[in-house]
């Protein structure tokens, strides 16, 4: 813990990937030893259970996210807290994992999770994204998204 504010704990978010706009799910547990993070992250895809070290002085937090199966790769997050410490949001990289070896990054956002809540993401989520520049905008009134 650093000052009032604390990452320990749980955590539900979701992260982005370039030009989508559906996310991805995850659940969160990090431990705050004085601003050294440990913890663990459970994706809700097929990527499974990753490890979590970094560090977190209010509002900054970066960490790095390294899976425990496939090929082992690690994703880096770095973020900002909320005033209220309800919700961290900000962006994460794998370098070189692009195409032609460039990065392949997104955006993420997460809220604390306490137990028994039933943690949705609402509209305000979308503002969020629109502020770290990922959100997609919408298709004018009148006009329909075909996917094809």
């Amino acid at each position: 813990m650093v000052g009032s504010h604390s990452v320990q704990g749980s955590w539900r978010g979701r992260y982005f990937y370039p030009g989508s706009s559906e996310a991805q799910g995850f659940e969160a547990v990090f431990v705050d030893a004085g601003g050294i993070l440990d913890g663990n992250i459970l994706d809700d895809g097929k990527l499974g259970e990753a490890d979590v070290t970094g560090k977190f002085f209010f509002p900054h937090i970066k960490f790095t996210k390294t899976y425990r199966t496939g090929t082992k790769h690690s994703v880096f997050y770095e973020g900002t807290m909320s005033e209220d410490g309800k919700t961290l949001m900000g962006r994460w990289v794998v370098p070189g994992g692009g195409i032609k070896g460039g990065d392949f990054k997104g955006t993420w956002t997460a809220r604390r999770y306490e137990d028994g809540e039933d943690l949705k993401f609402t509209t305000e989520d979308e503002r969020e994204l629109e502020l770290v520049g990922e959100k997609k905008p919408e298709t004018a009134p009148g006009t329909s998204r075909q996917r094809g």
